[in-house]
This record gives structure tokens, C-alpha cells and sequence, in this order.
């Protein structure tokens, strides 16, 4: 039987992804006559991952499902354009001469605005250019390919194959919040990770208690909408906003601090969230974030007595955290596919680190680290100290 592979976090389009393979473009106007930015690196991070990836199709006899596990590509911080110029040169280096049994993207909060596109044309758009009435679908799919995911050739998902090399068009699908596979008889489920967050489920976690999966993901989806869709296709307000996002983590580094989305809640007065040092970004699972999993988990308990098809023993897998990661808990195997973004503190050895994750029947599962170029990493580091620093904050009204 062949491998399962995972990846997740590239977040394609932001200017600090080491994952982007053309760093020529995001280099902005008003930088490009700078001596360090005249000339950008080449950026090989595709095709090492296509080579990782040819090796895990030899050594297995193929891979069977090549799972991208949320925020591929990042509408909160970059212009929809730029996110698909990028992800259509990742996808191609990254599958070229590579045949997966299947590619299932789930998507998380920074690529959310995808499956919300994708519904609103299934279960709306379509039915009323038939002459029909919207569907009253559930907001999410199911969990596998013959439970509920959405294949690729499906009129709601049929756009996203326009990012994709022609030869895995087919083998395309898209499932949402979670995915299950299956390898050597042992039972995986990915999940991006965003409804561990509670600064991303709070809604229906804190606020009012959803009763199930598409219960949290109704409550939550206007809210991850605004903050990872809206705030990021606002043309110059886009820029300020990110620009006051950055500010805020510049000065935790320039302090020596590690401040993340959950610490700046707490400079507002902690209107949500709780004050953790590192919140989540961590590499191993603190007592809150474990926690948020188990509670998560119970919601799939649930679906599972309710007749969706969940097993009831799986391995966890998933992003978000951007920290490698291998653990047990609640019983379970725990996995993290690490992430390919220069924010973290600077300098750090494990920050030059990302990952995949490698199923194979038969043997251990593991998180396989894959190295980041320093010199990619170094000109992402800059060019996004730089656009900070070119990009002055002003809320002000014009004039």
C-alpha cells in the first residue's frame, strides 16, 4: 500500500512564505533598487519537496493521498492575485512527475475564504442558475472521499483547478473542516488546527457553545471571513492593517519577546484569548492547546455516535502552529506539519526548520524535517523587516 503525505502553512502570497517560488514579485516597487533586493535568490523549496516526494513514491510503490492542510495560501495577508500567481508555480514545480491516488486540500483560516467560495457557488450559485432554490447544506463536508468530499470536477470546486498541473486535475478533491485517510489499516484525520485556537472558534467555544462541527464552522465562519479574507483585499488599508500586525511582533523581537496573535489580544485588554507566552506556537503541546484538541475531538465523538463516517481510533494531524511536531495524547498519536513563514523570533537555529508529514503501512509514522535555506530565509527576514518600515501606519482620513 503507498505512503500519506502532508504538508501544510506555506502560506503563498505573503511576502515572508520561504516557501514561494518567485520571489521576484514580491518584492515591491519601492524596494527593488535596494542593493539586497536587486537581485532575489532562487528559491528551490518546491522542487525539494517534489524530490522528498519522488523518493516517498519510490520507497512506497506511490502516495496514495498527498493532503495540504490549510493556509497554502494566505488571503489575510497578500491580494488574491498574488496568492494564485504563486500557488500555480509551487504547484507545478512541487507535482511535477508526481501522480498522488488523490490531492485534498483542507483548508484552514488563512485559505478559509476558499471553502466559503466553494459553498456559496455548490449550494447556492449553482442551484439558482437551474432555476432552483438554494440548498440548505450543511457547512461543511464529510470526512473521506466516498463520505462527503467534494471532488475536484464538482461546479463549486471546479475554480481551484485552475491552480493545478494538468495531470492531477482529476484526482483533485476538497474536504472541510477535516479529512480522513487510511494507511496499512490505521486510520488518519487531518485538521488544520484553527478550531484549536481559541482565538479562532472562540465564537463557538466560549461565546455560545456550538452543538456540532457545522454548528462551530457557522458561527465562526463570518468572523474567520472578516479577519483571514476581508482584512487582506482591502487594497492600502490591507497594508496598513498587516502593517500594524507586524509592528506589534517587530517589537516583540526587537524586545525579546515572542508575541503572537493571542499575546496582542492581551494589549487589548484581553477582549479575547488568554495572555500565554508563545500561545500555541510551541513545540511541544502545552496544557491549554491540549486541551482545545480534546475538546475538538469531542466534537468528532459526536459526529461519529451521530452516523458521520469518523473512525473511532485515528491518528491527529495537523498545521497551524508552525511547529513541528510528534506527541501522544488522549490516548492518540498527535502530528504537526510545521509551517514556512519568516514572522518567528530571529536569529534561531529551529526556526530553519520545516516539515512533512510520512505515513507508511507498516512502519512508524513520523514528521520528517525538511531544511530551510538559510539565504531564503534571510531575504524573507529582511524584505519583511523592510516593507514595515517603508509602510508607515496612518488611520487618518486623506487629506
Amino acid at each position: 500500500m503507498s505512503a500519506v503525505v502532508a504538508l501544510s502553512d506555506l502560506h503563498l502570497g505573503e511576502d515572508s512564505s520561504a516557501a514561494n517560488p518567485l520571489l521576484d514579485y514580491v518584492v515591491p516597487a519601492y524596494l527593488k533598487d535596494r542593493p539586497e533586493f536587486r537581485y532575489p535568490p532562487r528559491n528551490n523549496t518546491p522542487i525539494k519537496l517534489n524530490t522528498l516526494l519522488r523518493k516517498t513514491a519510490r520507497r512506497y510503490g506511490g502516495i496514495a493521498d498527498l493532503v495540504l492542510v490549510g493556509d497554502i495560501m494566505d488571503f489575510a495577508l497578500a491580494p488574491y492575485r498574488d496568492c494564485v500567481m504563486q500557488a500555480r508555480e509551487f504547484f507545478r514545480q512541487l507535482l511535477e512527475g508526481i501522480l498522488p491516488g488523490a490531492l485534498v486540500w483542507v483548508p484552514g483560516n488563512h485559505d478559509h475564504h476558499l471553502w466559503v467560495q466553494v459553498y456559496e457557488s455548490e449550494y447556492i450559485e449553482v442551484p439558482l442558475r437551474q432555476g432552483r432554490l438554494p440548498i440548505d447544506a450543511p457547512c461543511i463536508t464529510g470526512p473521506g472521499r466516498s463520505t462527503g468530499a467534494l471532488y475536484g470536477y464538482s461546479r463549486g470546486v471546479a475554480f481551484l483547478l485552475g491552480l493545478l498541473p494538468d495531470h492531477v486535475r482529476d484526482r483533485f478533491w476538497l474536504a472541510y473542516p477535516n479529512y480522513v485517510a487510511n494507511c496499512g489499516g490505521e486510520n488518519l484525520l487531518f485538521h488544520h488546527g484553527h478550531f484549536f485556537d481559541c482565538v479562532q472558534s472562540w465564537i463557538g467555544t466560549t461565546l455560545l457553545e456550538a452543538a456540532n462541527l457545522a454548528e462551530l464552522e457557522m458561527f465562526n465562519a463570518a468572523y474567520l471571513d472578516f479577519v483571514w479574507y476581508g482584512s487582506g483585499q482591502a487594497g492600502r488599508l490591507s497594508e496598513q492593517l498587516e502593517n500594524f500586525y507586524e509592528e506589534i511582533r517587530w517589537l516583540g523581537e526587537r524586545s525579546k519577546l515572542n508575541l503572537d496573535f493571542i499575546t496582542m489580544q492581551h494589549l487589548f485588554k484581553q477582549m479575547i484569548g488568554h495572555n500565554r507566552r508563545g500561545g500555541d506556537r510551541n513545540s511541544t503541546l502545552n496544557p491549554g492547546l491540549a486541551n482545545r484538541i480534546i475538546n475538538y475531538l469531542s466534537y468528532i465523538e459526536r459526529e461519529r455516535k451521530t452516523g458521520v463516517a469518523y473512525p473511532a481510533d485515528f491518528a491527529l494531524i495537523f498545521g497551524h502552529t508552525h511547529r513541528p511536531l510528534e506527541a501522544r495524547l488522549a490516548g492518540r498519536q498527535v502530528y504537526n506539519t510545521g509551517g514556512w513563514t519568516v514572522d518567528e523570533i530571529w536569529p534561531g537555529e529551529e526556526n530553519l526548520n520545516s516539515a512533512i508529514f510520512i505515513a507508511a503501512p507498516g512502519e512508524r509514522f513520523e514528521v520528517q524535517r525538511v531544511p530551510i535555506d538559510r539565504e531564503i530565509y534571510n531575504f524573507c527576514h529582511r524584505l519583511n523587516h523592510a516593507i514595515r518600515e517603508e509602510i508607515k501606519i496612518d488611520f487618518g482620513a486623506p487629506g
